[in-house]
C-alpha cells in the first residue's frame, strides 16, 4: 500500500523577521501548496495559530498593522526583574496578536499543529501540540509558551511545568517532520543561513556587530544547519528552504525585535519572492532527477547540483556566502 502523502511546513522562529513567513504562505497557497501539519517556533507559533484560524488573509492583515516594540516592551509592577523573574508583561503582547487568531476555530480544525518549547523545569526542549490539549485554552495556553521569549516575559505554566520560547532551543525541528510522517518538508526559515562574507573587522563595534549576527543566524537555523541532506532531501523526504537573501541576515541591535508596518511590508514581499525562487530550484532539481533516472542526460555537474540543493550532501557552511564587505 503506498504511503499516505503529508505535508508539514516547519515556521522558523525570527521575532520580527516572521512578516517573512507570511509572502512564502501566501506564493505556497497560490500554487496550491497547503500544509497538513505545521510545527511552529517562536514567531512561527504566533504565524502558525494566525494562518490555521483566518488563512493568508488574515495573516496579511496581522502584519500589516502590526508594530512590535511598543508591546515587547511593557513596562509591569508584578513583572519586573525586582518583583518578578522577567523584564516585561506578557499581556499586551498576547492581547495584540490574538485578537487575529481564533483558537476555538483553530483547535476544532483538522490542521495538525505542533509548537517547540522549552520545559524550564525539566531543562530540556520539548514538541507540544494540539492533539494532547484537552480544549481551546490548553492550545491557547501552550500557544503563548512557545513565543514566551525567555527574560524579556515570564515563562507559561502548563500541567505543573514552566514553559518558554523553544526557539533557541530547537529552531528548525527537520527530524520532528520526520517523526509526524512527513513525505514532503517545506522549510519556511525567516532567518538566513548564509552570511555576506566580511574581509576585516576595523572597528570593535563591528566585530561586536558580527559576533551578534553569526549567533542570532546559529540560534535562527539550529536543527538545520548541520543537519545531512542528500540532494536536497532529509532521511529521504524532499525539503524544500524557503529563506531570505544576504540583505535581510544581518540584525542590528533592536532589529531582530523590531517589527513595524513598513518593513513588515518589505518582507512579505521578501518572502514571496525567495518562495517563488525556492519552488523554481526545487523544480529544476527534480526535473534534473528524473532526466538521470531516465538515463536521457548525463549526470548533474556540481554547479548544477548545487544550484538545484544548495546544502545537498554536505554540511552548510559556517563561513556564509563569498560576496566580499567590509565592516
Amino acid at each position: 500500500m503506498a504511503k499516505r502523502q503529508k505535508r508539514v511546513f516547519i515556521l522558523g522562529g525570527g521575532a520580527a523577521l516572521g512578516a517573512h513567513h507570511v509572502g512564502a504562505l501566501k506564493l505556497l497557497e497560490e500554487r496550491g501548496i497547503v500544509p497538513d501539519a505545521i510545527i511552529g517556533s517562536s514567531i512561527g507559533c504566533i504565524n502558525a495559530c494566525c494562518y490555521g484560524s483566518g488563512g493568508v488573509a488574515g495573516l496579511e492583515t496581522a502584519w500589516k498593522e502590526f508594530s512590535s516594540l511598543p508591546r515587547i516592551f511593557s513596562p509591569s509592577l508584578r513583572h519586573n526583574p525586582l518583583l518578578g523573574v522577567s523584564l516585561f508583561s506578557m499581556d499586551r503582547l498576547s492581547s495584540g496578536v490574538e485578537q487575529y487568531i481564533d483558537f476555538q476555530k483553530l483547535y476544532r480544525s483538522p490542521l495538525e499543529l505542533e509548537f517547540v518549547l522549552l520545559n524550564l523545569s525539566r531543562g530540556r526542549g520539548e514538541m507540544h501540540g494540539k492533539r494532547e490539549c484537552a480544549d481551546w485554552r490548553e492550545l491557547r495556553t501552550i500557544a503563548r509558551a512557545g513565543y514566551a521569549i525567555p527574560l524579556l516575559f515570564p515563562p507559561i505554566q502548563f500541567r505543573g511545568d514552566w514553559y518558554v520560547d523553544g526557539g533557541f532551543a530547537w529552531n528548525i525541528p527537520l527530524d520532528r517532520a520526520i517523526d509526524l510522517g512527513a513525505t514532503e518538508i517545506y522549510l519556511l526559515a525567516p532567518i538566513a543561513s548564509q552570511l555576506p562574507y566580511r574581509s576585516r573587522f576595523r572597528t570593535f563595534a563591528g566585530f561586536a556587530q558580527r559576533f551578534i549576527d553569526v549567533m542570532w543566524r546559529t540560534i535562527g537555523n539550529a536543527g538545520y544547519l548541520y543537519a545531512r541532506m542528500e540532494g536536497g532531501r532529509f532521511h529521504g523526504v524532499p525539503v524544500t528552504v524557503i529563506e531570505p537573501g544576504e540583505q535581510w541576515s544581518g540584525f542590528g541591535p533592536l532589529a531582530i525585535f523590531n517589527a513595524y508596518p513598513r518593513k513588515n511590508r518589505n518582507l512579505m514581499g521578501a518572502g514571496y519572492r525567495d518562495a517563488k525562487r525556492a519552488l523554481a530550484l526545487r523544480r529544476r532539481a527534480e526535473t534534473s532527477r528524473g532526466a538521470r533516472r531516465r538515463g536521457g542526460h548525463a549526470a548533474e555537474t556540481p554547479a548544477e547540483a548545487a544550484e538545484g540543493a544548495p546544502d545537498a550532501g554536505k554540511l552548510v557552511s559556517l563561513q556564509g556566502s563569498e560576496t566580499k564587505s567590509e565592516s
